[in-house]
């Protein structure tokens, strides 16, 4: 699969590689070769071919890094124009021209030509799949787009079940991803710019936005943040996702991240401002709301009744995963009063003979399951769930049998497990689980005076936090009436357009 030198439609920010501080190319084609080469520590992957071009036969080589570029490109858009085109013609060295731009305006055909004016650009170019080419008499190098390493075909998200929509997802490839979000987004005011991070790895950050949507003040945030990284590889998404996070003590996430292009190519029409990193799959967009992390794009596909339904049970799910054991283990150690007689004499009837207090029984089917779960994860696909649902099984009947472990807490962790997968962001399940053990241990100390004070410690918290200087809780916190309705229920299309309308006619009222 070809891309362009750029992997982007539209690039800003990214500066000319001849601008870079290095060792300079000189006029003499044995001595550039050679310093190449020992910049690679003679790597046996550098291929080069040497040949003479012009009426004058000038000394010339083109270098290229086997298995990066497209040699069917290669042939077609290099090596055939300087052999047999540039054979025809005089060249512009010969008359004391500039080789750079008789190669680009007579000789090559590729699409994307660059000028190299160091060691360290032309390197950067080889390093990125493009073909360099030296010419003897000349101090530079001329690099021609001829990217052609393999990439994986589009496919579903694995990350993520896709009820109704898009059933295509992000690849390892800037280009591909880019031109997924262009396909959904055909307007002018999308803006492509790409940033370099990581001293060593040089990795292509793209940021994207619509222009006069976006808030200014977030992507000057973004940008700002991305070209002040000073790591020295960024292999993954999730690298950018720390940095340029407002909240990095928080175990909330306050960076989205998915893998589905239509849930990016939504955020970007709504404002937000997606960033697209070379060789991950994951996308992430920033401003990020706890509200944003409980919706999926499936909720626009369905009915809106269908799909307000849905979120209500999201939200449900959210309480049962940080609550129910701390519920279940404060209740029935400080306020055993408040549980119906009959249901109470049946689970106490169901724990006689456990040896374990109640919240060490909690915590052991707690950390045994989350366990089963990352054991289910690191298995190969094929047995991983087999696996995962058989030792859940077999483990917990083998508890109760023995009188380890008592059925309500078996059927209380398993609820918790079920309602944990209810969440649609997996960066705020994660956060979501580590948090019930603080509630846990935090009901098992003061009953549920401590679940109110667990609670009302993380609606501070929550509240005090940002993403991208925007605050977490919006638009509950600060209350936006206009638009806190939505968060709760889906409003329907028709319902959007009213609202305008109504919106609209106050304005000309005023």
């Amino acid at each position: 699969m070809k891309e362009n030198m750029d992997n982007t439609p539209v690039s800003q920010h990214v500066p000319r590689q001849g601008d870079q501080e290095s060792i300079p190319l000189e006029a003499g084609l044995e001595d550039n070769l050679r310093r190449i080469r020992k910049e690679l520590g003679g790597s046996s992957d550098l291929a080069f071919r040497e040949f003479r071009i012009g009426a004058d036969r000038i000394p010339a080589a083109v270098l290229w890094i086997n298995g990066m570029s497209d040699i069917s490109a290669l042939e077609q858009n290099m090596m055939s124009p300087l052999l047999y085109g540039a054979g025809q013609t005089q060249s512009g060295a010969s008359g004391g021209g500039d080789v750079y731009e008789w190669l680009r305006n007579s000789v090559l055909t590729a699409v994307d030509i660059r000028h190299a004016d160091s060691v360290d650009a032309a390197l950067n170019h080889l390093l990125s799949g493009n073909a360099v080419i030296l010419v003897d008499g000349y101090e530079g190098a001329v690099a021609a787009g001829t990217k052609g390493y393999e990439t994986r075909s589009i496919t579903e998200p694995s990350s993520t079940g896709v009820v109704r929509g898009p059933r295509d997802g992000f690849v390892e490839s800037l280009g591909v991803n880019i031109s997924l979000i262009r396909r959904r987004i055909k307007n002018k005011r999308l803006t492509a710019e790409t940033i370099a991070v990581g001293t060593v790895t040089r990795t292509q950050v793209a940021m994207l936005y619509l222009r006069d949507k976006a808030d200014e003040e977030v992507v000057d945030n973004v940008r700002g943040k991305l070209e002040r990284i000073r790591l020295e590889g960024v292999l993954e998404s999730h690298y950018i996702q720390e940095l340029i996070a407002d909240a990095a003590p928080s175990v909330f996430p306050t960076v989205y991240s998915t893998e589905r292009p239509d849930d990016i190519a939504a955020g970007i029409l709504e404002g937000r401002v997606a960033l697209l990193v070379d060789g991950s799959p994951f996308a992430l967009m920033v401003p990020c709301t706890f509200f944003h992390l409980m919706r999926t794009p499936e909720d626009y596909y369905l009915s809106y009744e269908v799909a307000t339904f849905i979120r209500w049970i999201r939200y449900i799910g959210f309480m049962l995963t940080l609550l129910f054991p701390a519920m279940y283990v404060g209740i029935f150690t400080f306020h055993p009063e408040m549980v119906p007689p009959e249901l109470l004499s049946s689970i106490l009837a169901a724990r006689e003979g456990v040896p374990f207090p109640l919240l060490l029984e909690a915590l052991v089917m707690e950390l045994t399951f989350e366990g089963l779960r990352e054991a289910s994860v690191r298995m190969p696909r094929a047995i991983g769930s087999a696996i995962s649902i058989v030792g859940a099984l077999v483990i917990g009947e083998s508890a109760v049998n023995a009188g380890i472990i008592s059925p309500p807490t078996v059927i209380v962790v398993a609820g918790t497990a079920i309602a944990s997968f209810t969440i649609p962001s997996i960066d705020l399940s994660g956060a979501v689980r580590i948090l019930r053990f603080f509630m846990l241990l935090l009901a098992s100390l003061l009953g549920l005076y401590g679940i109110v004070l667990g609670l009302v410690l993380l609606g501070i918290h929550m509240a005090s936090i940002k993403s991208a200087g925007k605050p977490y809780l919006s638009p509950l916190a600060p209350y936006k009436p206009d638009q806190a309705m939505k968060t709760l229920i889906r409003i329907p299309w028709w319902g959007k357009r009213s609202a305008k309308n109504m919106a609209s006619a106050r304005e000309g009222r005023r």
